[in-house]
């Protein structure tokens, strides 16, 4: 089932795309913030024996800039997705598919 979501990224590093169900394989991640420079982080997490951070990228940006990734990220249940920016106002929009 394709699933669908979007907000404001919060600056707190709370924003949290986690795997509730068998697998969650995310398709497409779009990042923007029209009004100030940004740097945007993503961060994966592993579940199992501990949580196992693992960095995907951090990129610096001007106002208007905007970030596609097409890469598949396939997440198992309990594991998930951090994203991080510096300002607020950060918007994402992400697409995936959900197996339950």
């Amino acid at each position: 089932m394709e699933v669908i979501y979007q907000g404001n990224v919060a600056t707190d590093c709370s924003t949290r795309i986690t795997c509730t169900t068998t697998s969650l394989t995310i398709t497409n991640i779009i990042i923007n913030n029209l009004d100030s420079n940004y740097v945007f982080n993503l961060n994966r997490f592993m579940s199992g024996p501990g949580i196992h951070k693992i960095p995907i990228y951090e990129l610096s940006l001007n106002a208007g800039d905007s970030i596609q990734d097409t890469q598949s990220y396939i997440l198992f249940k309990g594991d998930y997705i951090q994203l991080i920016s510096d300002v607020a106002g950060t918007t994402y929009y992400i697409r995936a598919t959900q197996e339950t």
